[in-house]
């Protein structure tokens, strides 16, 4: 038996999505300045059937046009949540319609949609990118490639710019950001106050280390309160969305956050307390902790695949009790040697980039989560033990097989 041939059975079976009717080669999302998105599916079609169904990227969708080769119009029917075409034997159908997937919320511009696939999707020209699926990032990038899945897109078509100011806290230095397309004047930092001038009304976010103000935070503009939320909750740092309506001076308080000092004892010790390695630190962490290996493969712990792993953790797998059981015994595992690694990553280029390549097929494979709704056993249970056989298929039985196979050839 040619064992070889099992290798790529695998992959159909595990990667490759498998359809009766069509298999959708690409999807493009076309966004203009006004809100309005294009969507464009390119479809392979068997000249063997007359007719293919596409599942729409959103149910609100209009003006829906189907093309074969030639530019001829193909006959459409919208059927419940699927488009119905007729391609009467075409090999090659080019699908687009109108989808109601941006809103505009105080300012900044939401993409929200469900793909299952991947897809290719472009931003109106200067727009700059707040977050993706709910967490904070900046990037400057009209065109980007989103996974499958649940997206959610944040971003600002004004002139968004990072500004970011050092402050002295308890004889240490802290970084406040913030995000915004109004011109920042006079900043200033004194006691549990974070103060400056705006000259315009866009939204904003600031980011601020827990370590120098401590919640709940107060935001008021020329002495009146005005609406505030927290945006994002990192371990260390919280992310404020304040949206003013005029121009004017911010007043952020909180309360400072006061060390804690030790009184030194009558009898010095003949030896001093040793620091916390980084591991007992990290087993120190609330329930989550970071993902140290990807953070350090991908740079920054805003990076989206960082940020798509911890949602995957903290929002489903960490919401069933199967789920948490899981992770506490991972955790043990994962923290063991993950330190040693991140800091082999960052003193080591090459050693990253390997990293980076090998768990980007896993990350890739745990798109398959976003499937299970929050708080349902069944279905945690179910794709997660499929994703972990994926992986196992992937990672260990594929090399396994090619490793035999060369041997056996030898």
């Amino acid at each position: 038996m040619n064992y070889y041939l099992i290798i790529p059975f695998l992959l159909l079976l595990f990667v490759i999505p498998i359809s009766s009717d069509a298999a959708e080669k690409n999807l493009e999302i076309n966004i203009s300045s006004k809100g309005d998105a294009k969507v464009i599916h390119i479809l392979d079609t068997k000249s063997t059937v007359s007719t293919v169904e596409v599942q729409p990227i959103s149910s609100k969708i209009s003006e829906i046009v189907a093309t074969d080769d030639e530019g001829i119009i193909l006959d459409t029917t919208l059927q419940g949540d699927s488009i119905r075409i007729d391609t009467l034997g075409v090999t090659f159908v080019k699908l687009s319609y109108t989808a109601d997937i941006v809103v505009n919320d105080a300012g900044l511009w939401r993409v929200t949609y469900m793909a299952n696939e991947n897809t290719f999707i472009t931003l109106p020209p200067l727009s700059n990118i707040v977050s993706m699926n709910n967490f904070p990032i900046f990037v400057e990038n009209t065109s980007l490639e989103m996974p499958l899945g649940q997206i959610s897109i944040s971003y600002d078509t004004n002139d968004t710019t990072i500004k970011e100011f050092s402050v002295s806290s308890d004889g240490s230095q802290q970084s406040v950001q913030i995000m915004t397309g109004s011109n920042i004047d006079g900043f200033i930092f004194d006691d549990g106050q974070i103060l400056f001038g705006i000259d315009d009304n866009v939204p904003m976010i600031v980011r601020i280390p827990d370590s120098l103000m401590s919640k709940p935070l107060q935001v008021s503009l020329d002495g009146q309160s005005i609406e505030h939320q927290i945006y994002f909750q990192s371990d260390t740092d919280s992310w404020l969305k304040i949206e003013p309506l005029q121009s004017g001076t911010i007043i952020i308080t909180g309360t400072i956050t006061e060390p804690i000092v030790k009184e030194p004892t009558s009898e010095p010790t003949s030896e001093p307390t040793p620091a916390p390695s980084a591991e007992e630190t990290i087993a120190e962490e609330p329930s989550g902790g970071g993902c140290l290996i990807a953070t350090a493969a991908y740079g920054t712990e805003l990076a989206p695949q960082v940020q798509f792993l911890r949602e995957i953790r903290d929002n489903t797998v960490m919401s069933t009790s199967s789920g948490l059981s899981f992770m506490t015994g991972f955790n043990q595992l994962y923290y063991s040697f993950s330190p040693t690694i991140a800091d082999l990553e960052r003193e080591n280029p090459m050693f990253q980039e390997t990293v980076r390549a090998f768990i980007t097929p896993m990350i890739s494979t745990l798109s398959i989560m976003t499937l299970a709704e929050s708080g349902s056993e069944g279905q945690v249970l179910g794709l997660g033990i499929s994703v972990i056989a994926l992986n196992l298929g992937m990672y260990i039985v594929a090399p396994a097989l090619i490793m035999w196979q060369i041997k056996k050839r030898i």
